[in-house]
C-alpha cells in the first residue's frame, strides 16, 4: 500500500517515519489494505500517532532545553576563563597609566571646569583658540571626544577611557578645548597650548 492510497482511505497524513511503522504494521494484519485502513480509524490510530508526536515534541524540547542551559554553563565558564587570563595578562605587563598619551586634562577637572564655566559653541570656541593662539580658524577643526591610555612595560598603549567634551570657558587661565588644526592635534588646557597625542 503507497502512502496516497493510505492518506485517501484515513484522512490522516502521517510523515515518512510514522508511515514506515504503519507499513510494518500493515504487513503484520490479516486482511487488505481497506480493511487495515477501516481497523487504523476504528482503533484511534490517528490519536495514537498524535499523541505520539506530543510526547516526541515534548522530548525534544526537553532536549532542547537542557542544552541551551549546558550551552550557557559553558559560555559563561569560557567568558570566567578569559577574564582570568585576561587580568594574569594584565599582571604581567603591568599596565598603567600613561602620562605622554591621551587627554593633558582629568575628567574630574575637567567636570569641575564645565561647572563653572560656559560652554562654547563650535564657533566661539575657534574665535577663542585663534585670538589666544594665532591659528587660521577656517584651519581649525573642534573636537568632542578624547581619550585617556594605558601604557604596558613594553611601552605599549591601550586606550582606558573615553570621554564627550565640549569647549568650556570660565576665565584665560581657565578653559578647555580639544582641537585640530593643519594635521596636528592639539588641547588648550587652562591657557596653555598643548599637544594632544594617541
Amino acid at each position: 500500500m503507497m502512502m496516497s492510497e493510505f492518506i485517501d482511505r484515513t484522512g490522516f497524513e502521517p510523515t515518512a517515519k510514522e508511515y514506515a511503522k504503519i507499513e510494518e504494521a500493515y504487513y503484520d494484519f490479516d486482511g487488505d489494505k481497506d480493511a487495515f485502513c477501516k481497523a487504523f480509524v476504528k482503533d484511534g490510530g490517528a490519536r495514537k500517532l498524535c499523541k505520539a508526536r506530543a510526547a516526541e515534541i515534548d522530548r525534544l524540547n526537553s532536549l532542547l532545553l537542557e542544552s541551551e542551559r549546558q550551552y550557557k554553563k559553558d559560555m559563561a565558564d569560557r567568558e570566567k576563563r578569559i577574564d582570568e587570563l585576561t587580568a594574569e595578562l594584565d599582571r604581567e605587563l603591568e599596565w598603567k597609566p600613561s602620562d605622554g598619551a591621551g587627554t593633558n586634562m582629568s575628567q574630574n577637572d575637567y567636570a569641575h571646569l564645565a561647572d563653572c564655566g560656559k560652554t562654547m559653541t563650535d564657533e566661539e570656541a575657534k574665535a577663542f583658540i585663534a585670538d589666544e593662539c594665532g591659528f587660521a580658524p577656517e584651519k581649525i577643526r573642534i573636537l568632542h571626544e578624547v581619550n585617556t591610555y594605558e601604557v604596558n612595560k613594553h611601552s605599549r598603549l591601550r586606550k582606558s577611557g573615553t570621554f564627550d567634551r565640549a569647549p568650556v570657558y570660565e576665565s584665560t587661565d581657565w578653559n578647555y578645548v580639544r582641537f585640530d588644526c593643519a594635521c596636528c592635534m592639539y588641547e588648550l588646557v587652562n591657557g596653555e597650548l598643548r599637544f594632544y597625542c594617541c
